[in-house]
């Protein structure tokens, strides 16, 4: 009778079984899972306040860059207030007698919510760009656009497009006292004297045409704050309803004020760059007072405290009239542009209010550089190969050093820049309005792309490929440049003229597109030829970024459906939104090499997925034992990945065994103590699964991967 042995498995029933529970795991819909994404904490507040306002029952709601928040403890803690919002920029907020709340957007309209609904309805001027919304009297609205003022004689029930006396200018704040409204605007100042009904213009004396803020006192006095030019005036009063200007700025330079307020003690308060300015005598004198490490863009005095919303640092507070401040931002959820994370086990996100870094995995946040922050809106982040940080903005790029201390590195003119690619010759391909900017040597060379029609390519995502070719996604095509040659190629598929890249992922000699209207390209010869790879997208996801996760499976983030993988066997995408709670304008997508995915929501801030923990500089406890990552990509094709962290310096082997017990491949590496790739070369091996085991002294673990050649 032949003896039982539990624990050993015959091969061929354990081959089997291993491909089963493989392929099963691989095809598992990911909405399946259960709260595959948990919510990160934080980072909190890197965001734009463009509005502060307070209700008669002690509630706080802030417009922000990325939603409406709101405060029922005097602004210490926020919740998130946007369900039902279609766009999350919002720049005014109106709280009207009967308890509901509006809320001017930009780009999509007026939005209304009623005290009793849980969520934000659409109230009119659909897919109008919003700054301003006033209620002079009750009934009678007013809302400032981008082209015109509109005016509704039934609360907001429908609205009529008024002429600023003929011109076309963005309307940036509303005010009124009991002669005239004002509207402050591009182009200076208007006023109406027959309810909104027409406009004229009203700024003789102004020297500064671009009026960001307006604002009335008691006496009728009228007050406007610029975005000046080079030494202009940025605070002007008017004591004749407009009908001349005159400088009342302070002797500290505010450089720009967005804001202007009649505060509860008679005095009018001025927003500007890292200053809060008062007077109490119509501007003849000014108080100056530090407020944060920003420009001020909104106030609000609650009673008991003072709150002003910033550019990029969300909300300060102060109990004591503001001398003293403090940050207010638990629950602001940030709008995330970029996550990254590092081999040395940083995790950075970039938000609309400069860049944050965790080293535990998103439990807790700090500002890169905390000394001096930059406090800029991010659009991507890389590292150098000298390890500094390179963070692009829509003010240029700025480099952080290894010794800390931010430097403008350019392009000339510090232009908008949307992506970034750092070679590993240190060279920085830079995607700007009007093609790709080439940084080599301490120099900047401009590489313009036209298309067919003569016009300049707005580029959003650029690449550099091992072979120096260089590719580039515009807003309606995608173009190649190879090592040499100073023209660029249009970029096609088989069944597509053109293609709209705006995120590329690349691994190996495999490099992917992901489209606004084309889902998903795949090219394998250094771009010369691609196809659509996949199904299970309907074209038109509007994808912002692609990823490889620790295993070589690729992800897509896309801007209104969430993110998806792909099978590897079925080439099909499967959406993984479990966990999102509907957030799923998903901006960017990280993994590290342990398996721990990140993803950055337009609206619901940092959202993780965490399978494994990780050792970084600044937690000192260290692995007792050898410890490994999952080897990536998974299934391998010509090369595998295997990370190890090793508690000690010194030699460690491999060993490469096939499924009928065949040792393939040994090999000894010596490592230096803490994070180790292992390559492992695979070109030269059978498909199938392969077992390893790694030894370091003592320390031995076994483990498995799959080859598809």
């Amino acid at each position: 009778m032949p003896v039982s042995h539990p624990h050993i498995v015959s091969r061929p029933t354990w081959s089997v079984t291993l491909w089963l529970i493989v392929v099963c795991a691989l095809t598992v819909p990911a909405s399946a899972q259960t709260d595959y994404w948990e919510r990160a904490n934080g980072p909190y507040g890197g965001t734009a306040v463009r509005d502060l306002e307070m209700s008669d029952d002690g509630l706080i709601y802030a417009a922000t860059a990325n939603g409406v928040f709101r405060s029922s403890d005097d602004g210490l803690t926020w919740e998130g207030f946007s369900d039902g919002l279609i766009s999350v920029d919002i720049r005014d907020l109106h709280i009207r007698d009967d308890g509901s709340i509006w809320a001017a957007s930009y780009g999509a309209g007026l939005f209304k919510r009623s005290p009793l609904s849980s969520s934000w309805q659409l109230a009119g001027l659909q897919h109008v760009f919003l700054s301003a919304l006033i209620e002079p009297v009750p009934g009678l609205m007013i809302a400032g656009s981008n082209g015109y003022v509109y005016r509704s004689e039934d609360s907001g029930a429908s609205w009529q497009a008024k002429s600023l006396d003929g011109f076309s200018v963005n309307v940036q704040d509303l005010s009124f006292n009991s002669e005239y409204y004002f509207a402050a605007t591009s182009l200076g100042i208007f006023r109406s004297n027959d309810s909104g009904q027409t406009w004229e213009f009203a700024s003789f004396g102004l020297q500064e045409y671009d009026v960001l803020t307006v604002e009335t006192n008691a006496e009728g006095h009228v007050f406007a704050g610029s975005n000046p030019s080079e030494g202009g005036c940025a605070i002007y009063r008017s004591r004749g309803n407009g009908n001349i200007w005159t400088c009342i700025q302070p002797l500290t330079d505010p450089l720009t004020v967005p804001v202007l307020k009649m505060g509860p003690d008679g005095k009018l308060y001025a927003g500007g760059y890292r200053n809060l300015f008062n007077t109490d005598d119509e501007g003849n004198t000014w108080f100056t007072q530090a407020a944060t490490g920003s420009s001020v863009e909104s106030l609000l005095f609650t009673g008991t405290s003072l709150l002003v919303g910033t550019q990029g640092l969300g909300v300060y507070r102060s109990v004591n009239g503001g001398s003293t401040w403090e940050s207010s931002n638990q629950g602001i959820q940030s709008r995330i542009n970029s996550v990254k994370s590092l081999d040395d086990g940083r995790l950075i996100v970039g938000t609309e209010g400069g860049l944050f870094q965790s080293t535990d995995l998103g439990f807790s946040w700090r500002r890169v550089d905390e000394a001096e922050p930059l406090v800029q809106q991010i659009t991507d982040v890389e590292l150098d190969p000298d390890g500094n940080l390179v963070a692009a903005t829509t003010a240029g790029l700025w480099r952080n050093s290894v010794n800390g201390g931010w430097e403008a590195l350019g392009p000339p003119g510090m232009p908008s820049i949307r992506d970034i690619f750092i070679a590993e010759d240190a060279t920085i391909l830079a995607a700007y309005h009007a093609g790709v900017y080439l940084y080599s040597g301490g120099f900047w060379v401009a590489s313009l792309i036209y298309g067919a029609d003569q016009a300049p390519r707005d580029v959003s995502a650029v690449i550099g490929t091992s072979a120096g070719t260089i590719m580039a996604g515009a807003a309606w095509d995608s173009w190649r440049r190879e090592l040499g040659s100073a023209s660029w190629q249009l970029m096609t598929t088989i069944d597509t003229p053109w293609f709209d890249v705006q995120s590329f992922g690349v691994l190996g000699d495999r490099l992917l597109g992901g489209t606004r209207f084309t889902g998903v390209v795949e090219s394998y010869d250094d771009g010369q030829t691609w196809h659509r790879l996949g199904t299970g997208l309907i074209g038109s996801e509007d994808i912002r970024a692609i990823q490889f996760n620790h295993q070589g499976v690729p992800h897509i983030s896309t801007y209104g459906s969430g993110i998806f993988q792909l099978n590897p066997w079925s080439r099909s995408w499967l959406p993984m939104n479990t966990g999102l709670d509907g957030h799923l304008r998903v901006t960017s997508l990280a993994f590290d090499s342990y398996g721990n995915a990140f993803a950055g929501s337009l609206d619901g801030g940092l959202f993780r997925h965490i399978i494994a923990g990780v050792d970084t500089e600044e937690q000192v406890s260290l692995p007792s034992t050898l410890t490994l990552g999952n080897p990536y990509p998974n299934p391998a094709a010509h090369q595998i990945t295997l990370p190890v962290l090793s508690p000690i310096s010194g030699v460690i082997t491999f060993e490469l065994y096939d499924l009928l017990g065949r040792r393939v491949k040994s090999f000894e590496e010596t490592v230096y103590g803490l994070k180790h790739d292992i390559r492992i070369n695979t070109s030269d091996l059978h498909s199938g699964i392969y077992m390893f085991r790694v030894r370091s002294g003592a320390s031995s673990i076994n483990g498995s991967f799959s080859v598809v050649n």
